[in-house]
């Protein structure tokens, strides 16, 4: 008889505790209803969250096309200090008129589409030649300074190779290669021009470049683009979710415990969140976006790292107890991790305490994972990927901790 009754009771006991769970199951999925229907009505969320992405990456394309298909000729000054005196061992000197390879290569220069030549210094004329075109420079009437040396027709005459020198504006580091592959292009031209032997060909063997037809500047630009577009936007989401919502009157509405409500905002987020990552992914392909590696696993880095920026976000809302206070935390998180994100200093490069820092957040981790995957095929189950889960864990546990010990006041 006991025995029948132990079994009553542990059947009633499961029953009871399959009934408790279907309860919460079903309260969890009204939560997530209204949600969706509390976000439905926040239009300027939703145009920021799906709509707002997918046309950054079109302007960011079209402007990448336009900037691919015209060619902006680069202005230079060509400085000359090609002598026409030919000096022997004996003190004997004579003038020659070996200096008109300076004049050809002058020809070459105006020929070429990637060079706009703004003015020609003869050296041996003006001593001042090379400061003037440093002036030039400065002032930013130029991008780069032609420099042709001593015996340079010399050289070319006896057929030993002649050496051009150039100075770039490095202002522009993005550009400086731009400016490199416009005189390469000029030099080209002077060498056919005058058959001169011996030529030189610089074979490259270039691994994990964007193939050709492809636009490399929208591939690259993206690369960047990506880390803090997802980052950035799925944080900036859901600051607000928990700060803004008034607990009181929502928990006297529902039975809903406050756990539950913070789980139906995060699969509520996760869902626009897959959204978003969709959206964008499939603007960036239409657009010419070049992936070595599989969809799959770029649309699950871009998708683990707005997760991260989601939990982020959400441990920002449950400490702050008003919107400003929500929103400094945010933008004083924010410049701490772009700023140690090595995108504008590489992370080896810092002091070892700020790369302890780097490696904990989550931009150090997010750009090149997304890199590898884009530009290299790697997978995306890698270190990166595995620690922004492990930052994303983390910033959920502390917020479910904060919100359960948290105390409201009526």
């Amino acid at each position: 008889m006991g025995e029948k009754n132990s079994q009553m009771s542990s059947t009633d006991a499961y029953e009871s505790g399959l009934l408790k769970l279907k309860i919460r199951f079903f309260r969890l999925l009204k939560q997530i209803k209204k949600e969706f229907q509390l976000l439905k009505t926040d239009k300027i969320n939703l145009f920021i969250a799906l709509a707002l992405p997918p046309l950054i990456i079109w302007m960011f394309a079209s402007m990448s096309s336009a900037g691919a298909s015209e060619i902006i000729p680069v202005k230079c000054t060509v400085v000359s200090n090609d002598s026409n005196v030919y000096v022997a061992q004996d003190n004997y000197t004579i003038t020659t008129y070996w200096d008109n390879f300076t004049e050809k290569y002058l020809e070459a220069v105006e020929r070429s589409k990637y060079l706009d030549l703004v003015e020609f210094y003869d050296a041996s004329e003006d001593k001042y030649a090379m400061e003037t075109a440093r002036e030039e420079l400065r002032d930013g009437k130029i991008g780069i300074i032609i420099e042709i040396p001593v015996e340079f027709s010399e050289f070319l005459s006896t057929g030993l190779p002649g050496i051009i020198e150039c100075i770039p504006d490095s202002t522009e580091i993005f550009y400086i290669q731009e400016k490199l592959n416009a005189v390469e292009d000029s030099i080209d031209l002077f060498v056919e021009d005058n058959h001169l032997d011996p030529q030189f060909v610089l074979m490259e063997y270039e691994e994990y470049s964007v193939p050709s037809d492809y636009n490399f500047r929208f591939n690259y630009s993206m690369i960047i683009l990506f880390s803090f577009m997802i980052f950035g936007i799925s944080t900036v989401l859901t600051i607000l979710v928990v700060v803004q919502e008034k607990p009181i009157p929502r928990l006297l509405l529902t039975p809903a415990k406050k756990h539950e409500i913070l789980l139906s905002k995060y699969i509520t987020y996760l869902i626009i969140l897959a959204l978003q990552v969709f959206l964008i992914l499939s603007t960036a392909l239409l657009n010419g976006l070049y992936v070595a590696g599989s969809i799959f696993d770029i649309f699950l880095a871009l998708f683990i790292l707005g997760f991260t920026g989601v939990s982020l976000g959400m441990f920002i809302s449950t400490v702050s107890k008003t919107k400003t206070e929500a929103n400094q935390l945010f933008f004083a998180a924010f410049i701490v991790i772009v700023l140690l994100s090595g995108i504008f200093v590489p992370i080896e490069s810092m002091p070892e305490y700020l790369q302890i820092v780097a490696f904990i957040l989550p931009l150090s981790h997010g750009t090149p994972m997304i890199n590898g995957i884009l530009s290299k095929g790697k997978s995306v189950f890698c270190f990166d990927f595995f620690a922004l889960l492990i930052l994303s864990a983390a910033f959920i546990l502390l917020s479910f901790l904060v919100i359960k010990r948290k105390r409201y006041e009526v």
